[in-house]
């Protein structure tokens, strides 16, 4: 059965990848194969500090790699066309119903803001906001920036920017057991550097 996982996990990066990059638009900044891959090493870190079951471990990374194919059609409700691209992948290749179904569950999850109703939905969306606790997390905000001037026409100045990122930050909060005991301490370093800024 391990096998046969690899080999649909290894089918559903190179499907992403592609997908991605003949249909994602050029100013998606943020929402790309990149933050994928990020979200989908958040599912496994935060998945196995969790002991969770080999085939729950299986299912959160398949439904991390697919989270956000949705944006190649939409950006506004960009998590139900995702459902459906996955849906259709799955089907092909033979993943079992009851499965699909907790995939696209766990796709949905991640719809913000987040309201998870099991531990798997607190996974994916832990993995989610994982980059919250990296260090290098003004980065990603800088190109969701960019994105949403692009993308959505929204448009602000850096202090408002930063006053966005503040409120998102310290409102946020993690639902796993590592994402409060590890994640949320290396979160509140950005916190910090952003408070300094308004200093």
């Amino acid at each position: 059965m391990e096998k046969e996982h690899n080999i649909l996990l290894i089918k559903a990066e190179t499907f992403v990848k592609e997908l991605l990059e003949k249909e994602l638009p050029q100013n998606m900044y943020f929402h790309n194969f990149e933050h994928t891959l990020l979200v989908v090493e958040g599912v496994k870190l935060i998945g196995k500090q969790s002991n969770i079951a080999e085939n729950d471990l299986f299912l959160l990374t398949l439904a991390a790699f697919l989270h956000d194919v949705g944006y190649t059609k939409q950006y506004i409700g960009h998590e139900l066309a995702s459902t459906q691209i996955a849906r259709t992948f799955l089907l092909e290749n033979e993943l079992d119903p009851l499965h699909i179904e907790t995939v696209t569950s766990l796709i949905l999850a991640t719809k913000y803001p987040q309201l998870p109703k099991n531990s798997l939905e607190e996974i994916i969306c832990d993995a989610d906001f994982y980059h919250f606790s990296l260090q290098n997390y003004t980065a990603f905000a800088d190109r969701l920036k960019r994105e949403w001037e692009e993308s959505l026409h929204l448009v602000y100045n850096n202090r408002e920017w930063d006053a966005i990122n503040l409120d998102m930050l310290t409102g946020h909060q993690y639902f796993t057991g590592y994402g409060k005991k590890i994640l949320q301490k290396k979160k509140n370093l950005n916190i910090e550097k952003l408070v300094q800024r308004f200093t």
